[in-house]
Parts: structure tokens; C-alpha cells; sequence
């Protein structure tokens, strides 16, 4: 039963990081249009915020590998030093989207994430994972001794 919920905890984070990514992504790009002129309304960004969501899935899949592999290592880490135990998965999950998005930098000689691009469009997405890594912190199940 633990198995399911921290299945159940990763999507979740997973599904988390993913839309504040997105989100966050678009409206750099649009913060970003808007200072070239381009008039951008409240609607526009409502819509374009949930067409990138629902159309960049292939971004969701990237941050639900990092986050796997990322809280599986934070579960090392933490069984080692106990006292990153309440930080542990947050950390993870920003050094999981942080690591991707060098990662395809690395692959692609820029980052194919457009909001990702400027150092503040980075930081958010890694802000991103790190709030990923709260909702996993926050549902999977706990032993108990934590």
C-alpha cells in the first residue's frame, strides 16, 4: 500500500511542478511580448496558459522522470542525514528541473523552454520543482518515526 501512495505522490507532484512550470513559462513569454508591444489581455493569458498546459505534455513527462529519480535520491539522502529529512524532496525537485533544463541546454545548445531562456524565467522553473517537491513532501505516506 505504501508502493501506491507514493505513486499516487509522485503523479501528483509530478502533475504539480508541471503546471506551475508551464504556467510559469507562459507567462514569461508573454511578459515578453507585451514589453515588445504586443498588447496581451487578461483573457489571452488565461487561454494561452491552458493551452500550454494541455499542449506541451512532452515537458510533463521530462519533469515526471526527474522527479522520480530525484525523490528517489532525496529518500537516500534523507535515511542518511535525517536532518534534511523536511527538505529533502523540495530540494529534489528543483535540482530535478534545474538538471533537465541544463541537461537539454547541454543537448539542444538552448533551452526548448521558451519561459526558461532568461536567468529569472530559469529560476522559475525551478521554483517550479521545488513546489513540486512540497506536494510530494506533503501526500506521500510517512512512517512512523517522521
Amino acid at each position: 500500500m505504501r508502493f501506491f501512495g507514493n505513486v499516487f505522490a509522485w503523479l501528483m507532484a509530478a502533475l504539480v511542478g508541471y503546471i506551475f512550470a508551464s504556467t510559469f513559462s507562459t507567462h514569461f513569454v508573454l511578459h515578453d511580448l507585451a514589453a515588445l508591444g504586443a498588447p496581451i489581455t487578461l483573457e489571452q493569458r488565461v487561454s494561452t496558459s491552458w493551452a500550454d498546459i494541455l499542449g506541451t505534455w512532452q515537458y510533463g513527462i521530462v519533469i515526471s522522470a526527474a522527479f522520480a529519480l530525484a525523490f528517489f535520491v532525496a529518500s537516500l539522502v534523507k535515511a542518511v542525514i535525517p536532518f534534511l529529512a523536511r527538505i529533502a524532496y523540495p530540494v529534489a525537485g528543483a535540482a530535478a528541473i534545474y538538471t533537465a533544463l541544463s541537461l537539454m541546454e547541454a543537448q539542444f545548445g538552448t533551452v526548448p523552454i521558451g519561459g526558461a531562456r532568461s536567468d529569472l524565467g530559469f529560476l522559475f522553473q525551478v521554483f517550479a520543482g521545488g513546489l513540486g517537491g512540497l506536494a510530494f513532501e506533503a501526500l506521500r505516506p510517512k512512517t512512523e518515526n517522521e
